[in-house]
C-alpha cells in the first residue's frame, strides 16, 4: 500500500483559485496517479462494510437454507448472531468511518501539494487524533439528530391535540404538513452537509480542535456552498457510470454462468447449485465493493481538492505540506 517518492507526477498544483472543471480534473489525475494509495485506503470501510454484509447474508443463508432446500415450510428462524451483526453495524461502522475520513482527507490534501504519504503514514495521523475524529463525527451527527428530534416531537404534539380537538378523522390534515416537514428536512440536511463538508480535511490539515473545525468549515464553505454542492454532485455522477458499468459486467456474467448452468441441467439442490449460489453471492459483494471502493476514494479526493482551493481562496495560501513522504 506504500507509495514511494518515486511515483509518477499527478500534475502541477496551481496556485490559484480553480474553476469547476480545474477540480474535476485535479481529482481525476490525483486518482489516475495515487490510484493504489487511495483505494488502499478506502478498502478498509469496504472490507469491514462486506464482513457484516457477508456475516448478516451468511445468517439469513443458515435460516432460509432448509427452505432452499425443500426440507421445511415453517417460517425461518434468524439466530442470535444474526442480530448482532445488526447492532455491529451500528456500532462499528461509525468508528471504521471515523478512522477512515481523516486518513483519507490527510493522503488527499498532502497528493494536492504534490506530497505523496503512505498508507500507514495516513491512517497514523487518523489514529494518533483518534477521539478527536470521534468527537468531530458526533458534533456534525448532532446537528442534523437534534432537530429531528424536535421536529418529531412538534409533530407528534400536533397530532396529538389534533386528535382530541378533531378526533381520528382529522388526522389526515396532518400529510400536508409531514410532506412539507420532510421537503424542509431534506433541504436542512443538505446545508448542514454543505456547511460542514470540510470539517474533515480542515481538522487534518490545520489540527483543529473539533468545534474549531466546525467554524473552519462554515468559514471555508462561505459562499461556495453551490460550487461545492455542483463538484459533489458531478462526482457522484461520475462514479456511479463507473460502478455500473462494472455491475453490468457482473451481471453479464453471471447471466452467462446461468445459462451455461440451465443447459448442463444443473438440479436445484445439487452441489454444483450451491457452488453457483456461492459464486453470486461472491459477485454480488464484489460489485459492492467496487462501489464503495470508487466512491469512497472519489469523494475524499475531491473534499481535498476543495479545502485546498477554498483555502486558497479565503486565506490566499495554502497549507504547508507535510514532513512526512516525498515530494512528488
Amino acid at each position: 500500500m506504500n507509495e514511494s517518492a518515486s511515483s509518477a507526477p499527478s500534475g502541477p498544483s496551481p496556485f490559484a483559485p480553480r474553476t469547476l472543471g480545474q477540480i474535476l480534473d485535479r481529482t481525476y489525475r490525483l486518482m489516475r496517479t495515487h490510484l493504489r494509495l487511495l483505494l488502499g485506503i478506502a478498502a478498509v470501510p469496504s472490507a469491514a462494510i462486506l464482513l457484516i454484509v457477508a456475516a448478516v447474508m451468511g445468517f439469513m443463508l443458515i435460516a432460509i437454507g432448509p427452505q432452499l432446500a425443500g426440507k421445511t415450510a415453517t417460517p425461518p428462524v434468524f439466530p442470535a448472531g444474526f442480530w448482532v451483526a445488526l447492532v455491529f453495524i451500528y456500532v462499528i461502522s461509525p468508528l471504521v468511518y471515523v478512522l477512515y475520513m481523516p486518513a483519507a482527507c490527510y493522503a488527499a490534501t498532502q497528493a494536492d501539494l504534490g506530497v505523496t504519504v503512505t498508507f500507514l503514514q495516513a491512517y497514523g495521523v487518523a489514529w494518533r487524533r483518534f477521539g478527536r475524529f470521534l468527537w468531530l463525527m458526533i458534533l456534525c451527527s448532532l446537528f442534523v439528530i437534534v432537530p429531528l428530534v424536535v421536529v418529531a416531537a412538534l409533530v407528534g404534539l400536533t397530532a396529538l391535540l389534533l386528535h382530541n380537538v378533531v378526533g381520528p378523522d382529522g388526522m389526515f390534515l396532518l400529510v400536508p404538513l409531514l410532506v412539507l416537514l420532510y421537503l424542509a428536512f431534506a433541504v436542512y440536511c443538505v446545508l448542514i452537509l454543505l456547511r460542514f463538508a470540510l470539517v474533515f480535511p480542515a481538522c487534518v490539515a490545520e489540527e483543529l480542535t473539533a468545534w474549531a473545525s466546525l467554524k473552519r468549515s462554515a468559514k471555508l464553505t462561505q459562499g461556495a456552498k453551490g460550487r461545492i454542492f455542483l463538484a459533489l454532485l458531478l462526482v457522484y455522477a461520475i462514479t456511479y457510470v463507473v460502478t455500473m458499468v462494472c455491475v453490468l459486467v457482473l451481471f453479464v456474467l453471471a447471466a452467462l454462468v446461468a445459462l451455461v448452468a440451465i443447459l448442463v441441467h444443473v438440479s436445484e439442490g445439487s452441489p454444483a447449485f450451491y457452488i453457483l449460489i456461492g459464486l453470486g453471492i461472491f459477485g454480488y459483494l464484489l460489485s459492492i465493493a467496487i462501489s464503495i471502493l470508487v466512491t469512497y476514494a472519489a469523494y475524499t479526493t475531491a473534499l481535498g481538492v476543495l479545502y485546498n482551493d477554498q483555502r486558497l481562496r479565503k486565506d490566499g495560501l495554502l497549507p504547508a505540506p507535510a514532513q512526512a513522504g516525498g515530494i512528488v
